[in-house]
């Protein structure tokens, strides 16, 4: 193999390598406005999972397999909760206001979907 070929093959590797690590945001115990930590996920770990009980939210990265109810209530020992798993970077945060000023008659359905989707 040349030179350049193991290079690019090297710089290829290092791109996809890190385009493929997911970013989640990660708390615990915490409330909803305070969840602001933002981790880098590794191993297996390919979703970002985000559990609320009792107005306190856990969230973090996860195994998106392991994203069910069996094993997050052997996990979380809680009274009751409510979950989701997602799979793009800083899925798991704050869901975003939908405030749009154009009047009605203006709206576009696909820009307000655009604007309300993370």
């Amino acid at each position: 193999m040349t030179r350049s070929a193991v290079l690019c093959l090297a710089v290829s590797a290092a791109i996809f390598g890190c385009a493929l690590s997911l970013e989640c945001y990660s708390c615990a115990a915490e409330s909803p406005d305070n969840c602001r930590s933002q981790l880098r996920c590794h191993g297996n770990d390919d979703s970002c999972l985000k559990l609320t009980s009792n107005g306190t939210i856990y969230a973090g990265c996860m195994r998106y397999s392991d994203c069910n109810f069996l094993t997050l209530s052997s996990k979380f020992v809680l009274p009751e909760f409510r979950f989701s798993c997602c799979q793009s970077d800083l899925c798991n945060g704050k869901k975003k206001n939908c405030y749009n000023p154009v009047p009605p008659a203006q709206r576009s359905t696909e820009l307000i979907r655009d604007l309300c989707t993370h």
